[in-house]
């Protein structure tokens, strides 16, 4: 057996399925799973080489490749969607009422803190407004508003419903704002994708293979189940998990031209804009699948050339 680690926010129900139903097994594979707890230390180790490969977003790996000059690159999309809700405490009545607050974040600059950057400022609420407190990921961010260090947060279930029942409530659903959120997407070094292809190809193979598995309707119980069994979720939220999906971990191209739009839009990437296609590389996935790479969505509609 090979081994292999992959980080992340919390193990997918495809990653779960991949290891409970022999799919990571057969392709000779032993693949453990490192939580991710502070952003900026995952996406420092990962360019430093500590961990291999993430399962974590788009936006955090195109931020860190276009601010930092970090070459990563994308190799697989296993979900599309956005379960992450803004919560604020009880005496929190507007979005107004959060100026001069104090937000959790980790790292300010993407993911679910770019989505928050959208949603307060469709509501007139500037990053300026107020302050932030990078905390990291949603459990630490959900410590910080029980314990009273922040007046809001964007939490992602299971940390959403704890907040709830301490009194909190939610503003804003993150998805009501930004629509085919590439949120769990397979990335890493460029140069370690290259290095190690054949065993790249293997994880995608398997990763696949469980996603088909999980998306046949027969399939679909015994997944919810494995998911609220071993990640502690709701099966309102374990539903919403297996909601996004993608079918064959197949990359979305015109989300992630979406995504750079938008991170453009709100000042997070400078020109020069590239294409989407500077960001990713669907031939280890098509080796993977045998499958055809989709077409591509080429440069995004609001990029400056230089």
């Amino acid at each position: 057996m090979d081994k292999l680690t992959v980080t992340g926010y919390f193990r997918r129900p495809a990653f779960l399925v991949a290891q409970h139903k022999g799919f990571f097994a057969k392709e000779g594979l032993e693949v453990g799973f490192h939580l991710v707890g502070l952003c900026p230390d995952h996406n420092r180790e990962l360019a430093e080489g500590v961990w291999p490969i993430t399962m974590s977003s788009a936006d955090t790996m195109l931020a860190r490749a276009t601010q930092d000059g970090v070459d990563f690159v994308i190799f697989m999309e296993a979900e599309q969607g956005l379960d992450v809700q803004l919560v604020a405490k009880p005496e929190i009545k507007t979005f107004a009422d959060l100026r001069g607050k104090v937000f959790a974040a980790d790292p300010v600059d993407s993911n679910f803190d770019l989505v928050r950057n959208k949603i307060m400022l469709d509501h007139g609420v500037a990053e300026s407004d107020y302050d932030i407190k990078i905390l990291g990921n949603s459990h630490h961010r959900l410590a910080g508003f029980l314990e009273g260090k922040v007046s809001a947060a964007m939490l992602a279930p299971p940390s959403t419903e704890k907040a709830l029942a301490a009194g909190g409530h939610i503003m804003a659903e993150g998805e009501d704002y930004v629509k085919d959120w590439p949120i769990v997407c397979g990335w890493g070094l460029r140069s370690w994708a290259e290095t190690n292809r054949p065993l790249l190809v293997r994880y995608i193979r398997a990763y696949a293979a469980a996603t088909d598995w999980l998306l046949l309707p027969q399939n679909r119980e015994e997944t919810l189940a494995l998911v609220m069994a071993e990640e502690k979720l709701s099966r309102h939220r374990a539903e919403l998990t297996y909601k996004y999906v993608v079918p064959h971990c197949a990359i979305d191209p015109e989300a992630i031209r979406k995504n750079i739009e938008l991170r453009i839009d709100l000042g997070y990437y400078k020109p020069p804009h590239k294409t989407a296609e500077a960001f990713y590389d669907m031939s280890y996935w098509s080796e993977a699948t045998g499958l055809p790479i989709p077409k591509p969505a080429a440069r995004p509609k609001n990029a400056v050339l230089a």
